[in-house]
């Protein structure tokens, strides 16, 4: 008897690389329906409490227009921390 396929194990990098990506495409919005506006992306990014956002933080996952903008803020953010502004 043959033995199963085993899926390829992936580590948390591989993971959090590839649903980056996916969400980054795999939902466009061009029309941007019901997105929310930037303010309340920079709070939750600022703030990440998904009970605080739960309309925000479950569009991100279904609109990458949003998500990649809420990605960008973090990047700002991170890069704020860094160099202590």
């Amino acid at each position: 008897m043959a033995e199963p396929k085993r899926r390829k194990d992936i580590n948390e990098e591989e993971f959090f690389g590839f649903a980056k990506s996916y969400l980054s495409e795999a939902f466009p919005n061009p029309q941007r329906l019901g997105c929310p506006p930037d303010s309340e992306l920079i709070s939750m990014a600022e703030h990440p409490n998904e009970a605080a956002h739960p309309i925000v933080s479950q569009h991100l996952t279904c609109c990458s227009p949003c998500f990649s903008r809420y990605m960008e803020i973090l990047a700002n953010l991170r890069r704020r921390k860094e160099t202590g502004q």
